[in-house]
């Protein structure tokens, strides 16, 4: 029996080019097998705006509604442009010149909005199917923390909201979300820190679960690959603020891409049920995860569309024998295989 994982980068506001990508998954789900996002798969783990998808599946909503979400609910997470905006004062008198760019509560807004079922927040500890696994980044304890529905920690009670703010609060641009539980303080801050791609981490925890490597399928969907490139006299003064503005990009950027290599190789040679990963590259359209304004929306998701039409990628069912295809044919058979 093939253990099904999708997998969630983290990204902002290009999780709208995830759930496009999404929405093709789906369909081709229910053409295929019947089912719904929800009855496909067995894992879904996500790492910031991958955590928001992962909840929104995990809550029975379909890929046309997270779509929504980005559309109609991005504005309030990311309410401006400019870190010179008259809004952002409140947030320099309360954590001086170095605040972060914005308050939090649209963030928690949204997450409380639609992380719901029946309209009782969900709990982790009452997710039954696809088992879910959000990445953290505990700053109490200085690592990375998986949180998942299957085995008990002191965050079992927690909502699952909670757990996904934690695991959206990127730095610089959201101030860190504080989790409590047992009686403890529990600062988080993003997870793409550690884990923005959270294929390894998912595959990790199948495993943990008791599921044998070559049993396992993946179905990996990023956010955009950045194609800028900087030379030596352009980054050679940087200094402290020339980084801090860069460099959380930086390292979300690199740990993608070195899970995906890593990934690649590990799922290929263990002959597992296949590992197909969708990722396009941000050429001519906005870099920035915190672009919420409509026209750059509809950019996000026409390039999406782009991506699936015109695109080649790789598909690993056979690492012998491994086929390039059109990345829309490669979701079909992907999920005929699985």
């Amino acid at each position: 029996m093939t253990f099904k994982i999708l997998s969630l980068d983290g990204g902002g506001i290009r999780g709208v080019m995830s759930a496009r990508i999404l929405q093709e998954i789906e369909q081709q789900i229910q053409q295929q097998k019947g089912e719904s996002l929800q009855e496909y798969f067995d894992l879904v783990a996500g790492t910031s705006t991958g955590a928001l998808i992962a909840g929104a599946i995990i809550s029975g909503m379909n890929s046309n509604q997270i779509i929504d979400i980005y559309q109609n609910e991005g504005i309030e997470i990311f309410p401006y442009q400019s870190r010179l905006s008259p809004k952002r004062l409140p947030l320099i008198w309360k954590y001086g010149i170095s605040a972060p760019k914005f308050s939090n509560e649209g963030l928690i807004n949204v997450m409380k909005k639609y992380l719901v079922k029946n309209q009782i927040p969900i709990k982790i500890k009452d997710v039954v199917k696809p088992n879910i696994l959000i990445v953290g980044y505990d700053m109490s304890k200085d690592e990375p923390w998986f949180f998942n529905n299957t085995f008990s920690w002191w965050y079992s009670n927690l909502p699952l909201w909670e757990i996904c703010v934690s695991s959206a609060s990127a730095p610089t641009y959201f101030p860190p979300y504080e989790l409590k539980g047992e009686g403890q303080s529990y600062p988080h801050i993003d997870g793409g820190v550690a884990a923005n791609n959270p294929t390894l981490a998912a595959v990790a925890y199948a495993i943990k679960m008791g599921h044998k490597l070559e049993d396992i399928s993946v179905l990996s969907i990023g956010t955009g690959q950045t194609t800028k490139s900087y030379k030596f006299n352009q980054i050679v003064e940087w200094g402290l603020s020339e980084w801090a503005i860069r460099l959380f990009s930086v390292l979300m950027n690199a740990q993608a891409r070195a899970d995906y290599l890593v990934a690649e190789q590990i799922l290929g040679f263990s002959n597992a049920k296949g590992y197909l990963r969708l990722q396009l590259k941000l050429t001519g359209i906005s870099r920035a995860i915190d672009d919420a304004r409509p026209e750059n929306i509809r950019e996000l998701i026409q390039a999406s569309t782009s991506f699936l039409n015109q695109e080649k990628v790789n598909y690993t069912e056979n690492y012998a024998q491994p086929n390039t295809i059109l990345a829309k044919e490669a979701i079909a058979k992907f999920i005929e295989n699985n």
